[in-house]
């Protein structure tokens, strides 16, 4: 191969732009069409044809021509030329995104939702990328990135394709734990190494750290020794998500675009209306929006009853009678989920074709400004919330402090009306609390954590290991089954909260024993700058007959390296593990 070379007797080769373990790039000319092109060249590491190099260029051939995408590298053409194969795909003039150094959260935020938007379809196609790492997105100088499937070889962070492994495909440093435990690729898999690659871009380092060795870098993933992000801001609870050691908790590609619209879409826009008519244009945009969203205003809050007799004994109150998934099943197949998450949450997953929508029900203890009610049904006060992302939620209002928030949230992919979905369950909501005393929720078992108290399971004596703790000043939630403690001294944040979930395992965080039960701890599992220790009370069985488990967490967040933030709470969860009743 030389400059000036013609392949296939149509692309001019030019000079070579790139080298990986199973091909070169050069960049060329189509002179059949006057433009740029890049050509890989399907190459062995003898220097020869290896077959299945060339095996491996066609495949990636088809998988590209199934894509069209403006975020994917668009293949043209797949040339045989004196027994060399070439690969022709459209020319990107730019640089990868490692090249681009270290960005702001904002700017990763915007680069990751094209990227998941590219991801998704290639989901959609049936397609799993395997390699998604810095070196394989290429970002124009005006922030327009392209997903493809070679890269300039680097030895930077682990930056090794390891693609001729029999045990591994990927990248070191933006492995998914499973993948590096030698399980096979999937699509989530494909998410973490997105979430790898944007932690690299904003963090300047991959999750793993850095290292010169591959194995180490391969050791911590197979353990999923995850770093938690410090710079990323905004970005930072994205990441955490995307990360997750155990796959079934990431979100999906398409799930991330969104996430990450959200957050470009806060950033500042450039305003361009004189200001003397910007004051008269958003009073009344915001007047016409709010009649058009939540319907007319009130005149005070005085208007609105406040019937939180209805509720009853908070301690036995039913949230299940809030919400029935009879009237939920004109959405499409609805089922109740009594048995996840805190007692004070009821849930009805609603499916239809692609769309999973979790409709919820949970009673909260929160302070609602008065101006925040734009709405009544039945005489109860309401605040209807316009629809963000892929959740509509309303508060129905109980009392000035008790309330029912009620959420639609889209799981899956297919269309569904998500505020249909939430407005038909403040129906239900209110129709169970106008006919009097709320139903009681069945007996709890022997030793539920149900009848336990958040905020008494850490004495002053355990209380004193928290840095400046306001040992007096706890902040319950409803029920008791959560309470919050802050610091005095430093943004630390403490948290106790009852869960109800599938029992923990090793992709849930490091196993350890705490007060003679199981616990894992998990940095980052509580969203950024947080440590999660998952202390596991008892184990019963859900009415679908599925394996479940009462769960104390115990959170501390704050700026803190994680693994300070890890010692503060796991020394927290042991006593409060040996408080906790018998199981």
């Amino acid at each position: 191969m030389r400059s000036g070379q013609l392949v296939g007797g149509r692309y001019r080769l030019e000079d070579q732009i790139g080298s990986g373990g199973n091909g070169v790039v050069w960049r060329g000319t189509d002179e059949e069409l006057y433009r740029k092109v890049a050509l890989k060249h399907a190459v062995s590491w003898d220097g020869g044809a290896g077959s299945e190099h060339i095996g491996r260029l066609k495949r990636e051939a088809k998988i590209l021509a199934q894509v069209n995408h403006p975020n994917v590298v668009t293949v043209h053409d797949v040339v045989s030329d004196n027994g060399q194969w070439w690969l022709v795909m459209e020319h990107v003039p730019a640089r990868d995104l490692a090249a681009h150094g270290t960005l702001p959260p904002q700017r990763v935020a915007r680069i990751g939702a094209q990227l998941a938007s590219a991801l998704a379809r290639v989901h959609e196609s049936g397609i799993v990328h395997r390699d998604i790492k810095p070196g394989n997105v290429l970002v124009t100088e005006d922030g327009h990135p392209k997903l493809g499937d070679f890269g300039i070889s680097r030895v930077v962070h682990g930056e090794v394709t390891l693609t001729d492994s029999a045990l591994i495909t990927g990248t070191p440093g933006y492995l998914a734990p499973e993948v590096a435990r030698s399980e096979d690729p999937t699509a989530a898999s494909d998410v973490f190494s997105l979430g790898a690659t944007l932690f690299a871009a904003v963090e300047g380092v991959s999750p793993y750290g850095t290292s010169d060795d591959a194995r180490v870098l391969v050791r911590r993933a197979a353990a999923g020794d995850v770093d938690a992000p410090r710079r990323a801001g905004a970005l930072g609870p994205a990441l955490s998500a995307m990360l997750k050691v155990n796959p079934a908790k990431r979100p999906t590609a398409a799930q991330v675009r969104t996430m990450l619209e959200n957050i470009t879409e806060d950033e500042p826009r450039a305003r361009w209306w004189p200001k003397a008519v910007v004051g008269v244009a958003l009073a009344a945009v915001l007047a016409i929006g709010a009649w058009l969203v939540f319907g007319p205003p009130f005149g005070s809050a005085d208007d609105i009853p406040a019937p939180a007799s209805a509720l009853g004994d908070p301690l036995t109150a039913d949230p299940c009678a809030l919400i029935d998934p009879v009237p939920l099943a004109r959405f499409g197949d609805a089922d109740e989920d009594a048995n996840y998450g805190n007692f004070n949450r009821c849930d009805v997953i609603v499916r239809s074709g692609e769309s999973e929508v979790d409709v919820e029900a949970l009673l909260i203890n929160a302070e609602l400004p008065p101006q925040e009610r734009n709405a009544s049904v039945r005489g109860f006060g309401l605040v209807r919330e316009p629809p963000e992302g892929r959740e509509c939620a309303r508060t129905l209002l109980l009392s000035d402090q008790v309330h029912v928030r009620i959420t639609a949230d889209q799981d899956g992919n297919g269309p569904a009306d998500l505020c249909g979905m939430a407005d038909t369950a403040v129906d239900t909501a209110t129709a169970a609390l106008s006919g009097g005393e709320l139903p009681r929720r069945p007996a709890p078992d022997p030793g539920s954590l149900i009848d336990a108290d958040a905020c008494g399971i850490l004495d002053n004596e355990a209380l004193i290991r928290f840095p400046g703790v306001d040992a007096n000043n706890p902040d319950p939630g409803f029920g008791g089954w959560t309470c919050r403690w802050r610091s005095t001294t430093s943004p630390l944040s403490l948290l106790v909260r009852f869960d109800r979930d599938q029992p923990p395992n090793a992709d849930d965080g490091r196993p350890v024993r705490l007060g003679g039960r199981s616990a894992f701890v998990e940095p980052g599992g509580y969203g950024e700058q947080s440590c999660q220790v998952s202390v596991v009370h008892r184990h019963f069985t859900g009415t679908d007959g599925e394996d479940l488990a009462e769960l104390m967490l115990v959170v501390v967040t704050g700026e803190q390296p994680p693994d300070r933030l890890c010692e503060l709470a796991t020394g927290l969860a042991e006593p409060a593990a040996l408080r906790l009743p018998p199981a």
